[in-house]
């Protein structure tokens, strides 16, 4: 029994099995068994402090790498940010370049609009002087053309009387009294040898051109010219000797081009029955309603003739017409300029 007690402890190892432990024991005192009890608890405890040991220092091992990863890919990541942080300073730098061109350029802008603003002031000034002045150049053209047609008013137009054919006559005053003896015998009282002065226009003969130029005689007074006219249109074919003439009052260039101004309204209106008539200078006169319309100026008489749905549908067409080759003539102007 002593012998066996006496190799069991020491020869034991520690990670014995239950069943040896058992079959130690059989043989041992109690006194040994308690001293190998406590030797294989102190194995025990060593092999767990060495386990401890061993996980620690795996452990520790692991949390080191782990710790240096996590510091490495922190030094990239801060590297990272400092690239970025350059390229971020940068893009500030070239914000503020931006900003700094946007700063002048906005200036640049707003002394242009300022320039601009002034120019169109000036320029809406410059249109008001123009409009201005283009009103009083009508008014000065309307002017010396009323005054034109006051001097010219007693005037009769002689047309196709043959150059030099006032020399055989022996003057415009001879020529003038055979005018009225062959068309007007019943005004051979009231109106020979009564003109005050008479003239070939323009003063100075063109020989290129065929045609003769016109005769100007001047009435003593308006009353005489206006019977003549009158007598003329109702004879309606003049002559001297034999060759038909022409004789219509005298009348400036613009009184003569606002004349024509009327002439497909009035012919529009004379197929329509409405009587119309040209009223010295330039006014048209026509019977609506029983009623002597007169005009003037052709806006007005646009503006009465859309009031007037009758009136509207005859001339629709003519004022139609009218409107477009308006239209075309500004554009012609316009590429001009």
């Amino acid at each position: 029994m002593k012998r066996q007690g006496k190799k069991g402890p020491q020869a034991m190892q520690v990670n014995a099995t239950l069943e040896e432990v058992t079959a130690a024991a059989d043989g041992m005192s109690d006194k040994e068994f308690r001293i190998y009890m406590l030797q294989m608890i102190w194995s025990i405890k060593e092999d767990i402090k060495q386990q401890n040991q061993t996980m620690k220092d795996h452990f520790d091992n692991e949390l080191r790498k782990q710790i240096q990863e996590a510091k490495d890919q922190l030094y990239r990541e801060i590297e990272v940010i400092k690239n970025k942080q350059s390229e971020i300073l940068e893009m500030q730098e070239a914000i503020n370049q931006l900003k700094n061109s946007m700063e002048n350029t906005t200036s640049r802008v707003e002394h242009l609009e300022d320039r601009t603003s002034d120019n169109e002031d000036k320029v809406f000034q410059l249109e008001k002087n123009i409009d201005s002045s283009a009103r009083l150049l009508r008014n000065h053209e309307q002017n010396i053309q009323e005054i034109w047609d006051n001097i010219k008013r007693p005037n009769l137009r002689v047309i196709g009387i043959q150059e030099g054919t006032e020399l055989q006559t022996k003057g415009m005053s001879s020529l003038f009294n055979e005018i009225i003896r062959e068309n007007f015998p019943d005004l051979k009282n009231e109106t020979e040898s009564q003109i005050l002065e008479a003239y070939r226009t323009p003063n100075v003969q063109n020989h290129k051109r065929s045609t003769p130029r016109h005769i100007i005689m001047k009435m003593p007074n308006i009353q005489n010219k206006e019977r003549i006219l009158k007598a003329t249109r109702e004879r309606k074919q003049i002559t001297f000797r034999g060759k038909p003439i022409r004789i219509t009052a005298d009348l400036s260039t613009q009184t003569l081009k606002a004349r024509r101004s009327w002439n497909n309204i009035f012919q529009t209106l004379k197929e329509n029955g409405f009587q119309p008539r040209i009223v010295y200078p330039a006014k048209l006169s026509f019977r609506m309603e029983n009623e002597i319309k007169t005009f003037h100026d052709k806006q007005k008489f646009k503006e009465f003739a859309a009031r007037k749905p009758s009136l509207q549908n005859i001339l629709a067409k003519v004022l139609q017409e009218e409107e477009m080759e308006n239209n075309n003539e500004n554009q012609q102007w316009e590429v001009g300029q």
